[in-house]
């Protein structure tokens, strides 16, 4: 193991060329570029799962199954990186599994949106009555018409 790093002048270890190859060859990647497709691919990976660690996080905080905003920004930044992985590599099944998700992901995320949209907004009160009345599938009071 220690002949895959060396050890510069000013003493920092760094991977030699046969750690690099080494690599290469367990990835089975033939030139450095597709080495950093590959290295981006375990990034965006990375990014993907970070979604879930943070839904765990934060249903454990709330003591409850609870899905964060985050979860899905996590979910359509890692879906991202990985269909521009699955592109580079030419793997339709990724692109394809991917595309589908980034769909859901941005849905969910536009739907949360409208939501905090309405929430802020204040009620309007029926100007005659004062009162204001609940709409069906709303999330609050409506005016009323």
């Amino acid at each position: 193991m220690m002949d895959l790093i060396a050890s510069t002048a000013a003493g920092d270890l760094v991977p030699t060329a046969s750690a690099v190859e080494t690599l290469m060859r367990w990835v089975k990647v033939e030139t450095a570029w597709a080495l950093g497709v590959v290295l981006f691919g375990l990034i965006a990976q990375a990014t993907f799962l970070g979604r879930w660690i943070v839904q765990w996080w934060a249903s454990e905080k709330r003591g409850e199954s609870h899905v964060p905003e985050l979860f899905w920004w996590l979910s359509l930044a890692g879906a991202t990186m990985l269909m521009i992985y699955y592109v580079l590599r030419g793997e339709p099944v990724g692109i394809i599994g991917q595309s589908v998700g980034w769909i859901v992901y941005s849905r969910n995320l536009y739907l949360i949106k409208a939501k905090h949209r309405r929430q802020s907004e204040p009620p309007i009160r029926n100007a005659g009555t004062g009162k204001t009345q609940d709409v069906p599938g709303s999330d609050g009071p409506r005016p009323r018409a």
